[in-house]
């Protein structure tokens, strides 16, 4: 059987209750934070959102090197180990042992919307569990594998990080930060980082990964 194939429904059993469940009324920021996690290893760190029992999801260039530290809101912190990965969509799943009492925040499927209000969490430079939001410009994507604009800058250390809508539900995962040239033909060493962040919608991972 395909890797791939395993791999989606593995997903889909860390993620199914949280799927079908539909929130209506607004999250406070507290909620959001506590099923937002930090990963960190030797070299660096990221930003991951529980998505079951003993599972969060992150960016793959997050997970590159090990062993990978995984601590939570209130301070608990513990080791997890990589049980999945996919470079093309830059995405992994860590397993981990989460503690009692944290959320398993619900996932929206359904497509963006110009005007949604959206909310980032993550770990920027030094700082962390940072909310960062605004209203999304429009819906259109960017890139080999469909990335949306958030139209607000997040910062380096948010990559694997969960964009909220204003249920509380992850629209998405923010994976890199847009970098524009002063013309077509600039080379590499001549972008000028944005900060405008870049995330990959849930419709993309419903879709390919959690229903594969």
């Amino acid at each position: 059987m395909p890797q791939r194939g395993i791999v989606g429904r593995l997903m889909g059993l860390c993620v199914t209750v949280s799927l079908a469940a539909c929130a209506t009324a607004p999250s406070d920021l507290e909620t959001l934070n506590q099923s937002t996690v930090l990963v960190e290893h030797a070299k660096g760190h990221g930003t991951g959102t529980i998505v079951g029992r003993h599972a969060v999801l992150t960016a793959h260039h997050v997970v590159q090197e090990s062993p990978l530290q995984v601590t939570f809101f209130e301070g608990q912190s513990t080791t997890g180990s990589v049980v999945w990965q996919n470079p093309a969509f830059d995405l992994a799943l860590i397993e981990v042992d989460v503690p009692e009492g944290y959320p398993v925040p619900d996932w929206s499927c359904a497509d963006l919307r110009a005007g949604q209000h959206l909310v980032s969490i993550g770990h920027p430079t030094q700082s962390r569990w940072v909310a960062v939001g605004g209203y999304l410009p429009e819906s259109r994507t960017v890139g080999d594998i469909g990335l949306v604009p958030l139209g607000f800058p997040i910062g380096l250390g948010t990559s694997g990080g969960p964009v909220f809508d204003g249920e509380g539900r992850v629209v998405g995962v923010a994976l890199a930060i847009l970098a524009e040239r002063s013309t077509a033909s600039a080379a590499y060493d001549r972008y000028q980082d944005s900060g405008i962040g870049l995330m990959l919608p849930a419709t993309a991972i419903c879709n390919t990964i959690l229903m594969g």
